[in-house]
């Protein structure tokens, strides 16, 4: 099987794509390209007798077991009664069967695991009107509906987002700490807000205490523009892509995650406080909140936030991603927890309404 058209790819790449497609069992010719991808995967477009797909090499681990689980979750809901599209694996004609296989990377020398979807029609939204955050409210809501009623045997091997202290090894919460206390050469551009955040970080991490109260469900974990696609004619969200984190988690976690992500758009205040609020009232038609879940909304928001910053300090350390990575999320951190500490009240009245 030989590659067509597929000049923008390297050599190694193109070797290590007709590998995997070997392994699927497919023997024409194809063409491809590289997908945009995200900040944790490569991704190819892959294209076979006029029928396209998706090549995903994941790039932050080579755990089959997380990769199991995630496929799993979307085998369900391939039976289940959610409306929209997501990802459907497709299954190895080859080898020991199953949805991915580990490839070698003859450039680097190192493993991979790679696994091949069905392609999904769509693109990703851009937020030109606040009204549009209404329907991806809508979309995580009718998500949240369709995931609390799966039936998954594998266990997660993803902590809960409030259980941070068991997520990141390499980055914990007293290395955090002490990387705001004397931040490192690779983190001088941040110094002065990893400074101040020192002296914020421990209210928050007390504050999560007592979550694991809150009702639980399996949770997507990561719903945001990046993640969802968008009907090209009409511009609903169509499909949600990427359910590597999926995991047990707090139910009102699959809104704060796009709350959360929502506060350091390039917008006017006006703009985010209407799209705020028109993706609270799209998920609360679908899910109904219990007052305690609302009330920790603005604890959560924060905590998506810093879940990144420890997340690619982690990638920093294992030398994954360049330090300008990680300075960019702790500048995020710090605009979020310095917009909380000036709108809290408000962000709370819209979550009461």
């Amino acid at each position: 099987m030989h590659n067509i058209d597929s000049a923008s790819l390297h050599h190694s790449e193109q070797q290590r794509i007709s590998e995997v497609l070997d392994s699927y069992g497919f023997t024409s010719d194809w063409k491809g390209e590289r997908g945009k991808g995200g900040m944790n995967n490569s991704t190819y477009m892959l294209h076979i007798d006029g029928t396209s797909y998706v090549m995903r090499q994941y790039e932050t681990h080579n755990d089959p077991m997380k990769i199991s689980f995630e496929h799993q979750v979307l085998e369900a809901l391939q039976c289940s009664n959610f409306k929209l599209e997501t990802p459907s694996p497709v299954r190895r004609l080859s080898g020991e069967a199953g949805t991915f296989l580990p490839v070698k990377d003859t450039l680097t020398g190192h493993t991979k695991i790679a696994t091949l979807f069905h392609y999904r029609e769509g693109v990703n939204p851009i937020w030109d009107k606040p009204a549009q955050l209404y329907g991806l409210g809508k979309a995580a809501g009718a998500l949240s509906s369709a995931m609390a009623t799966l039936d998954i045997t594998l266990e997660p091997v993803y902590p809960p987002y409030y259980q941070i202290q068991d997520a990141y090894p390499l980055c914990s919460p007293e290395r955090l700490l002490q990387l705001c206390a004397s931040p490192p050469e690779s983190l001088i551009a941040c110094a002065h807000e990893l400074k101040q955040l020192g002296n914020v970080l421990p209210d928050l991490f007390e504050a999560l205490r007592g979550m694991e109260r809150l009702p639980h469900q399996l949770v997507h974990g990561d719903v945001n523009a990046s993640n969802v696609l968008a009907d090209q004619q009409n511009g609903e969200i169509c499909a949600i892509l990427d359910f590597e984190f999926a995991t047990w988690d707090l139910r009102v976690m699959e809104l704060a995650v796009p709350m959360s992500d929502l506060l350091t758009m390039d917008k006017s205040e006006d703009w985010m406080w209407q799209a705020q609020e028109g993706l609270i009232r799209g998920f609360r038609e679908q899910v109904s909140l219990e007052p305690e879940e609302l009330l920790s909304i603005p604890r959560l928001i924060l905590l998506r936030s810093l879940d990144v910053v420890m997340h690619f300090i982690s990638r920093m350390f294992e030398g994954i991603d360049e330090p300008e990575v990680a300075v960019d999320q702790i500048v995020k951190l710090k605009e979020r927890m310095d917009w909380m500490s000036l709108h809290e009240a408000r962000l709370r009245e819209i979550l009461v309404y």
